[in-house]
C-alpha cells in the first residue's frame, strides 16, 4: 500500500541582532524575531519588514523574514529575501542554509546541496545543515550519502532530534524496521514535543503490522502541532489495515482536506473506495493521482486499478 513519510528540515534562526543601527530598529527586529519563534509567521514578516524600512541594509532581518516566508511556503518571497541576505553578508551561514531549505521545499536538489556545501564552507561541521543536507540527499534517493550525513550531525550533536527522525526515515526506506524505530524512539526522547516522529513511527509500525502502535502514534501525530495531511494518511492507513473502513475514510479525508494533492492519501482513499464498492469514488480519486502524476509509482498502480474498474462488469 502506499505510504509517505515525514521529514523534518531544521531550522536556523538564531542571529543576533546586537548589530542594529539605532534603537527603532532594534526594537522592530527583536519582536518579529520574538514572533518567528513563537510560530507567528505572519506577524514576524510584518515586523522584520518594518525593521528593514528603518535599516534597508540589515541582512539578518532579510534571513528571518525569508524563513517566515518558508514556513508560510512562500517560496519565491523566501528565496528573495536569503538571497538578499546573502548579497548584503556573504559569509551568513544561516542564510545559506536557509536557502538551502528553500531550493528542497522547491524540489531543486541540486541547488539545495549547493546551498549546504556553501554553508558547510562557512560553518565546517555544523550539525543542522549536515542533517538538512542529509535529507535533500534522501530526497535524491541517495540514501548512503544521506545516511553519511545523518551520521556526521549526531556525531556533532548526540541529541539533535532532527537528525535520529531523518536517518530513521532512510532506514525505514531500506526496510531496516528495526533500525528505523530506534531511530524514531530517540528522536523524541530528544524531543518529545515533535509532531514528525509519531507520524513516521506509525507508518514504520504500520509496516510491520502492529496496527494498534500505528494507531497510537497517528493519534499523538495529529494532536501534536495541530496534525498534518500526512499524519491523517498514515493513521488511515492503520485503520485500514485493520478493516476499519469508516474510520479510514474519515481520516483520508482529513488528510486530503488539508492537502488536496497528496497523491498517497488520494491512492489509498481510491483502494479504500474499492474494497468498500465504492467504484465511482474511487475512479475518481485514481484519475486524481493520474492527473497530479507526481510519483511515478503510484501513477503507474492507480491506471492498472481503473483498468481493473473499467472491466468490472456493471
Amino acid at each position: 500500500m502506499p505510504v509517505l513519510r515525514f521529514a523534518i528540515p531544521a531550522l536556523i534562526v538564531a542571529v543576533s541582532s546586537c548589530d542594529l543601527a539605532g534603537v527603532p530598529a532594534r526594537v522592530a527586529y527583536a519582536k518579529g524575531r520574538a514572533q518567528l519563534d513563537a510560530g507567528e509567521y505572519e506577524a514576524a514578516v510584518q515586523s522584520l519588514t518594518h525593521a528593514l524600512r528603518l535599516a534597508p541594509t540589515l541582512a539578518v532581518a532579510y534571513n528571518d523574514r525569508g524563513l517566515a516566508e518558508y514556513y508560510l511556503r512562500r517560496y519565491d518571497a523566501a528565496r528573495a529575501d536569503l538571497n538578499a541576505a546573502i548579497e548584503r553578508e556573504p559569509r551568513l551561514w544561516t542564510a545559506h542554509n536557509n536557502l538551502g531549505m528553500v531550493h528542497d521545499g522547491l524540489g531543486a536538489f541540486k541547488e539545495a546541496l549547493a546551498d549546504y556545501d556553501e554553508a558547510l564552507r562557512l560553518r565546517p561541521g555544523d550539525a543542522i545543515v549536515l542533517s538538512n543536507r542529509g535529507l535533500t540527499r534522501y530526497h535524491l534517493g541517495d540514501d548512503d550519502r544521506a545516511l553519511h550525513d545523518f551520521d556526521a550531525a549526531l556525531a556533532a550533536d548526540s541529541e539533535y532530534a532532527q537528525a535520529y527522525n531523518n536517518r530513521g526515515m532512510v532506514r525505514l526506506r531500506r526496510g531496516e524496521l528495526q533500525l528505523a524505530l530506534a531511530d524514531f524512539r530517540t528522536a523524541l526522547v530528544h524531543g518529545p514535543r515533535l509532531r514528525e516522529p509519531h507520524v513516521n513511527l506509525a507508518n514504520a509500525f504500520d509496516r510491520s503490522g502492529q496496527y494498534d502502535s500505528a494507531i497510537v502514534h497517528g493519534r499523538l501525530g495529529i494532536r501534536t502541532g495541530g496534525g498534518s495531511a500526512t499524519a491523517h494518511n498514515n493513521l488511515g492507513m492503520a485503520f485500514q489495515h485493520l478493516h476499519q473502513y469508516d474510520s479510514a475514510l474519515a481520516s483520508f479525508d482529513a488528510a486530503l482536506a488539508r492537502d488536496p494533492r497528496l497523491v498517497v492519501a488520494l491512492s489509498n482513499r481510491g483502494i479504500l473506495r474499492m474494497q468498500m464498492g465504492d467504484s465511482d469514488g474511487a475512479r475518481r480519486d485514481l484519475e486524481a493521482v493520474v492527473a497530479i502524476g507526481t510519483d511515478p509509482d503510484l501513477t503507474a498502480d492507480a491506471r492498472d486499478r481503473l483498468r481493473s474498474i473499467k472491466a468490472r462488469p456493471r
